[in-house]
């Protein structure tokens, strides 16, 4: 049972380190009456342009670039959680292996695939809000 304990520890904080670095990204600032009449006008123009589409966009993505960064950073936020799912998956293989070395070995290799895919999906994140920093920079 010892043995499986560091285990099980190592498995909650990736799910712990997971959730704290993902539930930050999911909510999302509201812009509450902060636009000015011009920004006000561009952005009801902009919306003109989806009646009828069944699209309801909130005040935030009032532009293209908005929009786009938003379909991007959702896309961040699904495959980062398909790479928990992955690491979780990966360490219940693992943990469950009892002695099996095929089983111990598809977990680890599952681990280190999830977790090399979250660094990766962490790094694009970044890159993405970098850019978007710099190009929407007034």
């Amino acid at each position: 049972m010892k043995k499986y304990l560091g285990k099980i520890q190592i498995w909650w904080q990736t799910i712990i380190f997971s959730a704290l670095v993902f539930a930050p990204s999911l909510v999302k600032a509201v812009l509450v009456n902060g636009l000015t009449d011009k920004e006000a006008a561009r952005c009801a123009a902009f919306k003109k342009q989806f009646q009828g589409m069944y699209i309801d966009l909130p005040d935030q993505y009032c532009s293209i670039n908005a929009l786009v960064l938003w379909l991007i950073e959702t896309g961040l936020i699904l495959a980062g959680t398909v790479a928990v799912l992955f690491i979780m998956l990966g360490g219940f293989w693992y943990l469950t292996s009892a002695g099996n070395e095929e089983s111990a070995e598809k977990g680890q290799k599952t681990l280190t695939n999830a977790i090399i895919g979250l660094v990766v999906i962490i790094l694009a994140a970044t890159i993405v809000r970098i850019v978007a920093n710099t190009v929407t920079m007034k």
